[in-house]
């Protein structure tokens, strides 16, 4: 793609948008290692001193990050996320603009702990559907997830389980759940083997980890979720009013 030299809009800003629209379109992918000045000076046909304005005002908007010796890297995808908000993954990565995924690791039927049993309000000998997944933003793994929901009250839920679907989505449709309030508790720990496999990490590197409890619009509770995001790319925010 040519730059417009015609245009009144300066040509370093021209490929600054262009740049950015191939960043948002995936040709140029989180992570991936940018064309040199001369490769970019070849590919959009403009000077090395534009694509070097071009660079260094991405790098300071935190498109780009340059490492040393190495080159210049499109900079990994940051999830923000509004801390108290009610919505699914799904839902809130949809609402953002990018494109969810999962990857389901197990979907098992297992008895209550005494945890799960006073957390969920079930009884001791309940069955709950333990889901273990991988949640994904644009195929980047984001969210190892752990998840516990009651079957006495979604009964078969299993079976609507799918990479593809949301949860709250199978919840509202299939068992009229109508979600109102959760409740997280965060803290940040090292990540072990499995969760550095999992959000391709490395050992030990640190993790949120976001306790959750969800609940209906009669404040009964859900489900539990054992949620897991690498620090380096998450960011949670608080709104409050005075009322």
């Amino acid at each position: 793609m040519k730059l417009n030299h015609s245009s009144s809009i300066p040509l370093y800003a021209q490929l600054k948008d262009i740049i950015k629209a191939e960043i948002s379109n995936g040709h140029y992918k989180h992570n991936q290692q940018l064309p040199t000045e001369v490769e970019l000076c070849d590919i959009y046909g403009v000077s090395r001193i534009t694509a070097r304005r071009a660079i260094s005002d991405l790098v300071e908007e935190g498109y780009l990050t340059r490492q040393q010796g190495k080159g210049t890297f499109v900079k990994e995808k940051i999830l923000k996320r509004e801390l108290i908000s009610v919505n699914g993954f799904s839902e809130h990565i949809i609402q953002s603009g990018e494109k969810p995924n999962s990857q389901i690791l197990s979907c098992d039927v297992v008895e209550a702990t005494s945890q799960l049993t006073d957390l969920l309000h079930v009884n001791g000998d309940s069955p709950l559907l333990q889901l273990k997944r991988i949640l994904y933003i644009d195929d980047e793994p984001f969210v190892l997830e752990i998840a516990h929901y009651p079957l006495e009250r979604f009964h078969n839920l299993q079976e609507y389980i799918t990479q593809s679907t949301s949860t709250y989505e199978i919840l509202s449709k299939k068992y009229n759940v109508t979600f109102s309030s959760n409740t997280k508790t965060i803290n940040v720990i090292l990540a072990d083997s499995d969760q550095s496999k999992y959000l391709k990490c490395d050992l030990g590197q640190p993790l949120y980890f976001i306790e959750k409890i969800a609940y209906d619009i009669n404040h009964v509770p859900v489900h539990t979720s054992s949620l897991f995001l690498r620090a380096d790319r998450a960011k949670f925010t608080v709104n409050s009013t005075n009322k």
